[in-house]
C-alpha cells in the first residue's frame, strides 16, 4: 500500500498545485517537497538505503558514467530544442503556453528562480525519488524490466498532467511519450550502471534544453 502511495504521490502534489491552487510556487513547494520529504525520511528511519545510495555515488564518479549522462543529455537538449522549433505553430500554439505560464506565476523576476530549480534541483530530485528510491522499493517484488517500465510510467504521469492545459489533445498525450521513453532510458541506466550519476547528468541537460526553448520560442 505505502508503494501505491509513493507512485501517485508526485502526480497528486502536482494535480494540487495545478489544478486547485493554479500557482507554479505552490507546485514546487508540494511538489519537490514530497520528492525530498519521504525519501529522506524513509532513509531516517531504514539507514540501509541511505548506505545504498551513499555507495551509487561513489561509484557513479567514473568517466565511463560522466560520459553516458553527458551524451545522452546533450543528445535530449538538441532533440528538445529542434522538436519545439519544428513543431510550434503546427501542433501546438506559443501564445497559448505562454498565456497559461503567466497565470500560473511563471513570469517576473521569481522566473529565473524558477528556472534555476529546474535545472539544478529538479534533475537531482526527480532521479533520487524514481531512480533510486522507488527503483529500490519496488525491485525485490517486480524485477528490474518491470520496475524500469512502472517508474518509467507514474514519472511520466505527473509530466502529461501538466502538459494538458498547455497543449491541445492529443498532442499533450503525444508529448508525454518522450517523457516516459526517456525514463526508461534512464531506468535503464540505473539497472545498468547502478548509479544514478548517468541519469541525473543526463537529465540537467535535457532540462537545459527545455529551458532553451522557452527562453527562445516562449519568451
Amino acid at each position: 500500500m505505502k508503494n501505491v502511495i509513493y507512485l501517485f504521490g508526485p502526480t497528486l502534489m502536482i494535480f494540487i498545485g495545478l489544478s486547485y491552487y493554479e500557482s507554479i510556487p505552490i507546485t514546487f513547494a508540494l511538489f519537490y517537497g514530497w520528492l525530498f520529504i519521504i525519501p529522506f525520511a524513509s532513509y531516517l528511519i531504514l539507514p540501509q538505503p541511505n548506505k545504498s545510495l551513499v555507495q551509487s555515488f561513489k561509484k557513479g564518479l567514473t568517466s565511463r558514467n560522466i560520459w553516458f549522462g553527458i551524451v545522452s543529455g546533450t543528445i535530449c537538449l538538441i532533440a528538445i530544442f529542434c522538436a519545439v522549433s519544428v513543431l510550434q505553430g503546427r501542433l501546438f500554439e506559443v501564445e497559448r503556453i505562454s498565456d497559461v505560464l503567466v497565470e500560473w506565476g511563471f513570469t517576473g523576476t521569481q522566473m529565473w528562480g524558477f528556472i534555476l530549480v529546474l535545472i539544478f534541483i529538479n534533475p537531482f530530485l526527480e532521479e533520487w525519488y524514481w531512480r533510486e528510491f522507488m527503483h529500490v522499493r519496488l525491485l525485490p517484488s517486480l524485477g528490474r524490466t518491470k520496475t524500469v517500465f512502472v517508474t518509467s510510467f507514474f514519472y511520466s504521469l505527473y509530466h502529461l498532467l501538466s502538459l494538458i492545459p498547455l497543449f491541445a489533445m492529443p498532442f499533450s498525450l503525444i508529448a508525454a511519450v518522450p517523457v516516459f521513453l526517456i525514463g526508461l532510458i534512464w531506468g535503464y541506466f540505473r539497472v545498468s550502471l547502478s548509479t544514478i550519476t548517468s541519469s541525473v547528468i543526463s537529465h540537467v541537460l535535457a532540462d537545459v534544453g527545455i529551458v532553451f526553448a522557452y527562453l527562445y520560442y516562449l519568451m
